[in-house]
């Protein structure tokens, strides 16, 4: 089955209400759903013999809607064997308050999702979409949206504030393009991206990925907490989390699903290779690498280096971008031997703002919503870089030194 298709694949509903059939025939002629209803059966189960079976099968149906209100039990018998028969690929149910014992046997006899009556446009445009996520195949809807730009940012070591460089990056992407912007948080063990927006989650990264199985845009937004500043965040755990029951996978396949949903997704990733940090980096668009001008943080990026090129999938050489942030001018190692020790050119500059950066994080305000911050405006002209979308006031830019708001000594 061709994983990207121009027509829309065919589909057949079972159901003895009309209403039921042309509700669901309007829905499904929306170009959106990227389904054709082709074939209906209006016959009650115990009545369709060899003809209507015939007409389904030359239909050649992808997805069949089977309406169980009129009889639960024998349409779930007759759902079997339809699956049996070769006449149906995927099963979508419909049915009104079914019952947990009915929804369970439902499950066992292949159907893969369950609409409620009444039916909706939403309920069944989602129902198509976890049906194609299940089968490898992407629906019409992720068709037609371009997905959103994944960028992990990677502290080369503790200590080097790249959990303060991708909440603020996060505010100050939605704050410059107003578009959709997501925090998430892989820090499973202590991730700090809550505090650092002075929140608190209900819910973490690790219940949406408990869940994936059955997630949609909805059970997405319950697991959502939306900042002041208009950033969606997804938290880690508030306790520690096993990173051994989180797999590279996993990470790829939810990082790929909320990229579906966001036009910018901000992942600040753990400081420690893991399969979660690896599956961040296999799925990102743009990697930046957080260090600090000392040299603890230079050996370990020299270290690093070597394995983060090693990942497939993508070209890494123009994916990686150098910020050296607490950035002084006067300090003993300079960015230019930063980038020959390491053999990568740094990207951008951070001023070093101890004080207005610390403050921000005690008290749970992103440093870019404050004025007068040096931190803040080197963010803002990052920000710009990479969105592209110019600063109505765009600071001098200077060589080195305290001239500097955002210095790039080329691209990497």
């Amino acid at each position: 089955m061709p994983e990207h298709p121009s027509t829309p694949v065919p589909a057949a509903v079972i159901s003895t209400d009309r209403e039921v059939r042309d509700r669901l025939r309007a829905i499904l002629a929306e170009p959106e759903s990227g389904v054709r209803l082709m074939t209906e059966v209006e016959l009650p189960f115990t009545d369709i013999a060899d003809p209507e079976l015939r007409e389904l099968k030359a239909a050649q149906p992808e997805i069949v809607f089977i309406d169980l209100d009129s009889d639960p039990h024998v349409g779930l018998k007759f759902a079997g064997f339809l699956l049996e028969s070769g006449a149906a690929q995927n099963l979508v149910a419909i049915g009104e308050n079914l019952s947990p014992d009915i929804l369970l046997q439902a499950m066992r006899a292949g159907i893969l999702e369950v609409i409620p009556r009444p039916i909706t446009p939403e309920a069944v445009l989602e129902a198509v979409e976890r049906v194609w996520r299940r089968t490898g195949r992407k629906s019409r809807r992720a068709e037609r949206t371009a997905p959103g730009t994944a960028i992990c940012v990677f502290g080369v070591k503790g200590g080097t504030g790249s959990t303060t460089v991708s909440t603020n990056l996060a505010v100050e992407i939605h704050r410059l393009t107003r578009k959709k912007v997501l925090l998430l948080d892989l820090d499973l063990e202590l991730g700090e991206t809550a505090l650092q927006l002075g929140v608190e989650p209900k819910f973490s990264v690790i219940d949406l990925i408990r869940n994936f199985h059955r997630v949609d845009s909805d059970l997405l937004a319950s697991y959502i907490e939306t900042h002041e500043t208009g950033v969606d965040l997804l938290a880690a755990p508030y306790r520690p989390a096993d990173y051994e029951a989180v797999s590279g996978e996993r990470v790829r396949e939810v990082m790929d699903f909320l990229k579906g949903h966001y036009d910018y997704l901000v992942v600040d990733t753990p400081k420690t290779f893991n399969p979660a940090s690896f599956g961040a980096f296999a799925e990102a668009d743009l990697i930046y690498l957080v260090t600090t001008a000392d040299i603890p943080a230079i050996r370990n990026l020299s270290r690093s280096l070597p394995l983060l090129k090693q990942l497939g999938g993508r070209k890494t050489g123009d994916r990686f971008r150098l910020i050296v942030n607490r950035f002084d001018p006067a300090q003993v190692i300079s960015v230019e031997e930063i980038s020959r020790t390491v053999g990568m050119e740094v990207h951008w500059t951070l001023r070093n703002d101890y004080r207005a950066v610390m403050d921000s994080i005690n008290e749970g305000t992103p440093a870019v919503t404050r004025s007068g911050s040096p931190f803040g405006r080197d963010m803002r002209a990052l920000t710009s870089d990479l969105t592209g979308v110019p600063l109505a006031e765009m600071q001098k830019k200077g060589r080195l030194g305290g001239l500097l708001t955002g210095w790039r000594n080329g691209r990497s």
